[in-house]
């Protein structure tokens, strides 16, 4: 696409929008430490379950994203299990250099928790 004129069109604009999420995360990052969500939208799906829908499996990735556009780190970790016995996980994602805050939260978190600790059941 590059290649045949689209440059302007597709890459900068690209480029603008990945430069607006990034301020919009260091602004953030001016009022709290850390963001904490789920790592991704869902618990597992079977495996093969979605090819014939390469977007809903590409979403589940949403929450992780925007560490891969700005630059900035995360981790994830585990946080409990669904109602099927899935695990479920934890985003915790800090400012640029902020490894050790976002290193200490999940240190914490493990700390007083097991989770990290369990495992699933087998699948069936």
């Amino acid at each position: 696409m590059l290649s045949h004129g689209y440059y302007d069109a597709y890459y900068l604009k690209a480029q603008q929008v990945r430069r607006l999420i990034a301020e919009d995360f260091r602004r953030a990052y001016d009022r709290c430490d850390v963001i904490i969500g789920p790592t991704s939208p869902t618990t597992a799906f079977k495996l093969g379950d979605k090819v014939d829908d390469p977007v809903k499996m590409y979403l589940n990735d949403i929450f992780t994203v925007a560490g891969n556009l700005t630059g900035a780190p995360g981790i994830s970790i585990p946080c409990g299990f669904d109602a099927r016995g899935l695990p479920v996980g934890m985003l915790i994602q800090g400012r640029h250099f902020g490894e050790a805050s976002i290193l200490n939260v999940a240190h914490q978190y493990q700390r007083v928790t097991d989770w990290h600790r369990r495992v699933p059941p087998l699948a069936p």
